[in-house]
């Protein structure tokens, strides 16, 4: 129990030197699987900071991006403070914040199993399971690039970013969307990022991160109406081909476990379900 009254607020950008300091020594941290730091998220709702006097002690961000859709981006408790006692006042405010602002939904990929009771008792409800796939390097059995017939494959380009948010949304339901902003920051960051196109048309695209430590194939997407013609496939396998020629010992990637047309994409490329893998929760704002 506490002593000493806590109090909530949103959160500042000026709050960061504090936050990173929360961040740096939390027993109890999660941290969404963003391509941006959680601190980039400062000065969006809701992002709820708890303080003891003047001492932060908690932390819970879940700012929607796209609108409407929301995850838990970010949640820790300094040490020696109650986690529920903490948080609990934290998701209250984020839950209505959220409500305001007209999220659907919010979900959570549980990284830390510490979360999964605070989760249950907010009302969130098992929605799915990514599952972690892993490539072995393996000279010996070499992968090429399928040819899809009428599909070309190029690099992705700046240029792109509107038209790989529409592959994107319509590919993918919520909550498993990307953005535009988040679409953009991937390409900023990626290794290897590639387009499919039909005609002057872009109809898929992937986007992978690593290097010689390996690498992972961060997103794959194709246009539903595309889907069945090998696209797929030819945007995994030049990944593929892509980190093998540069000597990466592994190359994974995560998929939810229902998503049976992707595995099987990834075992044909000889892709194996490793034991990683990771519960994802949601809780439903708005029917």
């Amino acid at each position: 129990m506490l002593t000493t009254a806590l109090n909530t607020r949103s959160a500042l950008p000026g709050d960061r030197s504090r936050l990173d300091h929360l961040l740096a020594s939390a027993p109890y941290l999660h941290n969404h699987l963003d391509w941006q730091p959680p601190q980039d998220w400062l000065g969006k709702r809701p992002f709820q900071l708890a303080f003891v006097g003047d001492k932060l002690v908690g932390v819970l961000a879940a700012p929607p991006d796209p609108p409407g859709v929301s995850w838990i981006r970010l949640a820790a408790v300094a040490d020696g403070f109650p986690v529920d006692v903490v948080l609990d006042p934290l998701w209250a405010a984020a839950c209505e914040s959220l409500v305001e602002l007209q999220a659907a939904q919010i979900s959570c990929m549980v990284l830390e199993e510490w979360l999964t009771t605070l989760l249950q008792r907010w009302g969130f409800s098992f929605l799915n399971e990514v599952i972690v796939l892993r490539r072995e390097r393996n000279p010996a059995q070499p992968v090429t690039v399928p040819a899809a017939t009428g599909i070309r494959l190029r690099p992705a380009k700046s240029s792109d970013i509107d038209a790989l948010t529409l592959v994107d949304t319509t590919a993918f339901a919520p909550p498993w969307q990307y953005s535009r902003a988040v679409i953009r920051q991937a390409l900023a960051q990626a290794t290897l990022a590639t387009v499919a196109e039909v005609g002057h048309e872009i109809v898929g695209y992937q986007i992978s991160s690593g290097g010689r430590e390996g690498g992972h194939l961060a997103r794959l997407a194709v246009r539903p109406d595309m889907q069945g013609r090998s696209i797929g496939r030819a945007l995994a396998a030049q990944v593929v081909e892509h980190f093998e020629r540069r000597g990466a010992p592994k190359i994974t990637v995560n998929t939810q476990r229902d998503n049976l047309a992707s595995i099987s994409i990834y075992h044909a490329l000889g892709f194996a379900i490793t034991d990683e893998h990771y519960t994802v929760w949601q809780r439903i704002l708005i029917r």
